[in-house]
C-alpha cells in the first residue's frame, strides 16, 4: 500500500522498493523501539532519497502510518462504542 502513496513511482522499480521495504520492516522489528517508529521511516528515507524527494517521501510515510495504524484503530473504537451502546440499550429495555 505504501508503494501506491509514493510520489513519482515511475522512477522507482517495484522490486527495488520491495527489497527496501522488507529491509526497513525487518530493521524496525529487530530494533527495540516500539512499532519501529522512526527506524522504519529512517531506513526508507535513507535508501530511497536519491530517486525520490525526501520531504515528499516523508509525507507518504506519514500518510501510510495514518492509514495503516490509526484508521483501523478509530474504526474499531467506533464499532466498540456502538456495540456498548447497543448492549446498554438492550439491558435497559430488558429490565422494563
Amino acid at each position: 500500500m505504501l508503494y501506491v502513496l509514493l510520489p513519482n513511482r515511475d522512477t522507482l522499480p517495484f522490486f527495488v522498493f520491495f527489497g527496501t521495504y522488507l529491509l526497513a520492516q525487518i530493521t524496525g522489528i529487530v530494533s527495540s523501539v516500539p512499532g519501529g517508529l522512526g527506524v522504519f521511516e529512517g531506513i526508507l528515507i535513507l535508501l530511497l532519497s536519491p530517486p525520490l524527494d525526501g520531504d515528499r517521501l516523508l509525507g507518504s510515510l506519514l500518510a501510510y502510518r495514518g492509514i495503516y495504524y490509526f484508521l483501523p484503530l478509530f474504526c474499531g473504537a467506533a464499532l466498540f462504542a456502538l456495540y456498548e451502546l447497543r448492549q446498554r440499550y438492550l439491558l435497559k429495555v430488558g429490565n422494563q
